[in-house]
């Protein structure tokens, strides 16, 4: 499997936007309309964040956002930190290390910018991304925790070494 790592690209967008909404759906957790909108809305996010792609065979099969501190797309980041947004990857691909390889570009990009940590919050009933994230070295920060609608997100962090 050759997989590449690069920027996305407003060009992207629409592919990146169907891909995200696909495999959030694919988990079969429900989803508001409102959501999923924001989900599609790839273009908003390569405009004010960085997002990642991951290719195979020519094809877009994963993406993540990632935001700075002083984004308006982070929702928990502090000054030194990182925010992971909207892993996702195509249900297809899934089990073949996509997620790990572009959550390692994730982490070069924090050190890049000379950030501390990736900080990153899921729901709890995603347990695949939540063991992910845990093999990869994120720790619950549950002091961090916050409320979206009748549930809390679980917070997690992972110190990145500097560059």
């Amino acid at each position: 499997m050759a997989l590449i790592i690069r920027t996305a690209t407003e060009r992207d967008a629409e592919t990146v936007g169907e891909l995200t909404e696909r495999a959030y759906r694919a988990d079969g957790f429900p989803i508001s309309d409102e959501y999923a909108a924001r989900l599609r809305d790839a273009t908003t996010r390569i405009n004010k964040a960085t997002v990642l792609v991951a290719e195979m065979d020519d094809r877009i099969v994963a993406t993540v956002t990632l935001a700075t501190h002083e984004n308006p797309l982070t929702e928990i980041a502090k000054p030194d930190e990182l925010e992971v947004r909207m892993l996702a990857v195509a249900p297809e691909e899934r089990r073949q290390g996509v997620a790990e390889t572009l959550m390692s570009a994730a982490m070069k990009h924090a050190q890049n910018l000379g950030l501390k940590a990736l900080v990153l919050s899921t729901e709890p009933p995603m347990s695949s991304a939540r063991r992910l994230y845990e093999k990869l070295g994120f720790t619950r920060q549950p002091d961090r925790d916050w409320p979206v609608g009748d549930y809390d997100l679980l917070v997690y962090r992972r110190d990145v070494k500097p560059s």
